[in-house]
């Protein structure tokens, strides 16, 4: 497995100094991850310019009714707001559970860990947050003002850029992710690294009170929070101050599950500053793309 990993980050660092004139301080990467020998490395190109891209978690449960709502509205403004908006539904709380009528479970330990700590449906679904700001005092919002909170947070300049390279190998049945985070400015802020997989275009139970009747068996879940490929609070980059140009380079490797469609998933990785918890950038890789 050294050997493995050693050449990976030999063959990283070769493809920078290949494709780029810029003069890249030590550094160049840290690889992190125990990863499946089956999974090949990938190579990153260098990215001149990255766009700032906002992460919105849409909280919900098969059994809230006015979810459907929030949904539409996180459809709406991915619209708008095309790729520099990424959305992940975390099914967490009570409007979550399973009955007879409702036996899909979609909660996750990483979205337990993260409705527990924030509290989001404790204040009542549905809700949800943008980039994470705003916390602990006024990070939960109502669907109805995430599309000012996102346009705000676009107008920021990204701090950190994401690249992700991913794919499923279907004779293996794994699921082989590559993220590499680029430092844009001298940051002295406590940075973690969190990967999802995200699924969307599931169909199942869903109560919706504009409809009647109100329970929909063939409804279209989206950004369905899947599985988390980190901890719930990522992994810590590993310095206490980063420069500008500084690259890390994490790796994964997870089995497929047998109700996960890979034509619909994607990988989602976000850094955040776990001082505050608000988060820097994020990225999304569709696995089929």
């Amino acid at each position: 497995m050294k050997t493995f990993k050693t050449y990976s980050l030999i063959i990283a660092i070769l493809s920078i100094s290949l494709f780029s004139c810029d003069v890249i301080e030590e550094p160049f990467m840290v690889a992190q991850e125990e990863v499946s020998d089956s999974c090949e490395a990938f190579i990153f190109s260098p990215v001149e310019n990255y766009t700032k891209k906002v992460l919105l978690e849409d909280y919900t449960g098969q059994t809230c009714g006015n979810c459907p709502r929030a949904a539409e509205k996180a459809h709406e403004l991915q619209t708008q707001f095309g790729e520099q908006l990424v959305v992940i539904a975390v099914h967490a709380g009570w409007f979550a559970n399973t009955s007879n009528d409702y036996p899909n479970d979609f909660t996750t330990e990483t979205g337990n860990t993260w409705d527990t700590h924030f509290g989001n449906s404790s204040l009542g679904n549905p809700n949800g947050m943008v980039d994470r700001i705003n916390y602990p005092n006024s990070h939960v919002l109502q669907f109805s003002q995430w599309e000012e909170k996102v346009s705000n947070q676009l107008q920021t300049l990204p701090t950190v850029g994401i690249q992700i390279a991913a794919n499923y190998n279907s004779t293996s049945g794994l699921i082989c992710v590559d993220t590499q985070t680029e430092i844009l400015t001298s940051l002295e802020n406590n940075l973690h690294l969190t990967v999802v997989l995200i699924e969307s275009g599931i169909i199942s139970d869903q109560t919706d009170y504009s409809q009647d009747p109100q329970h929909i068996v063939d409804y279209e879940q989206n950004h369905v929070l899947r599985k988390g490929l980190t901890n719930p609070w990522g992994e810590s980059l590993g310095q206490e101050s980063y420069t500008q140009n500084e690259l890390f380079t994490q790796r994964y490797s997870i089995e497929k599950q047998a109700d996960w469609d890979i034509n619909n998933m994607s990988v989602v990785a976000f850094v955040s500053d776990l001082e505050t918890y608000e988060v820097l950038q994020v990225e999304e890789f569709h696995l089929t793309e």
